[in-house]
């Protein structure tokens, strides 16, 4: 559990690495457990304005996506995300392609005293490029495919035929996402909606997420600057001021 002291003491990674262990003990059991990040769209409103009044995070920008995820049966272990905006002409523009993300770490802190838990996640971005001419062209051609329709399970459907090119590339899901960014010199925080649909399963969801990037850290590690004093001390200190400030609001 992630916790501060009794006198209201700073949180230090030994505390996280605490939690983290006891979730890993917990992991081997017969007990399934799960990360439900979907929060009430007025909490998330109100976390918003809260944060801006505690911190000095300020309004970085606010972006919508859509997002088309691609099947390559040649590639069975991943699949291709697709990040897209709408053009004037109401057609869906490719801005990148990604694999699926690594998660080099994911830990679930169980906060017993506040109204929210904490996940903590170290994951790593696979931008595609250089793409071969056969898969570029079955992306551009399954995302130019879709129709924009607000009615739609995340936001987008494909006319019947449309949804797989051969039986090699085929749509497995779609998300549409709005957000709010705020950030200062190490912090990003995000406030997202993500109207989520897999086509495989036939099910969907709206969600509603907070979620805080640690970009100074980030920084240092792609820069490969890894002084564990350092990046302890960062760490310590974004941790503390998600404990203070989001992990004390009260629905």
């Amino acid at each position: 559990m992630l916790c501060s002291g009794p006198s209201g003491g700073p949180v230090s990674v030994d505390s996280v690495r605490d939690a983290a262990k006891a979730g890993a003990e917990g992991s081997r059991s017969q007990v399934r457990k799960s990360f439900y990040t979907n929060l009430p769209g007025k909490c998330v409103d109100e976390i918003g304005m809260y944060i801006g009044k505690l911190t000095d995070l300020k309004f970085d920008s606010s972006k919508k996506h859509y997002h088309v995820k691609v099947f390559d049966k040649q590639r069975s272990d991943t699949t291709m995300s697709c990040k897209c905006t709408v053009q004037e002409d109401g057609k869906l523009v490719i801005h990148k392609v990604e694999l699926n993300q690594i998660r080099q770490l994911v830990e679930d802190i169980s906060c017993l005293s506040k109204d929210f838990d904490l996940r903590l996640m170290l994951r790593t971005k696979r931008i595609l490029k250089n793409i071969d001419p056969e898969v570029e062209n079955a992306i551009k051609s399954l995302v130019s495919s879709a129709i924009v329709d607000p009615d739609a399970k995340g936001g987008l459907k494909w006319p019947l035929g449309f949804e797989s090119i051969g039986e090699r590339f085929s749509i497995v899901g779609v998300w549409h996402t709005s957000y709010s960014a705020f950030r200062n010199k190490t912090l990003r925080l995000k406030l997202r909606c993500a109207d989520r649909f897999d086509h495989r399963s036939s099910t969907g969801e709206i969600s509603n997420e907070v979620t805080f990037k640690l970009t100074g850290i980030s920084e240092r590690l792609q820069d490969g600057n890894e002084e564990v004093d350092t990046l302890k001390g960062m760490l310590e200190s974004a941790v503390q001021m998600i404990w203070d400030t989001v992990l004390s609001y009260k629905i």
